[in-house]
């Protein structure tokens, strides 16, 4: 596939800036935990960086479809407590964390790395 140059040109100022908003936005995020003015459980935690994620592997998706040619994804919108089946498939996930966490298997948990409790998580999420 042929590039032009002037629209990759376009391409790479523009997603500069998007991509550097995105970041900045996700970084104010951090504060939030390590401050005494809120208060928050787990769960909630768990379901906001799971909506962010499905945000982000959607919009990767969508950037890989222009090489298959297929159609756009739907947008979508976080609020607490409207992610149906987020919230059961972060339970069941955490319980299955958790036991392999207290099982023989530690080990083999800490050595496969958090990416790949990552993506257990998320391949639970997409089931």
């Amino acid at each position: 596939m042929e590039v032009n140059e002037q629209k990759r040109q376009k391409f790479m100022e523009n997603a500069s800036k998007r991509v550097n908003n995105v970041m900045h936005n996700i970084q104010i995020l951090e504060p939030m935990a390590r401050s005494n003015t809120y208060d928050f459980t787990k769960n909630d935690v768990e379901e906001m960086f799971t909506a962010m994620q499905e945000t982000l592997d959607n919009v990767k998706e969508e950037f890989y479809r222009k090489f298959e040619g297929r159609a756009r994804s739907e947008r979508k919108a976080f609020s607490f407590g409207q992610n149906t089946g987020v919230a059961e498939n972060i339970n069941t996930v955490s319980k299955e964390i958790e036991e392999q966490v207290n099982s023989e298997n530690t080990v083999d948990v800490v050595d496969g790395g958090i990416e790949n409790i990552v993506e257990d998580v998320t391949n639970s999420i997409n089931e």
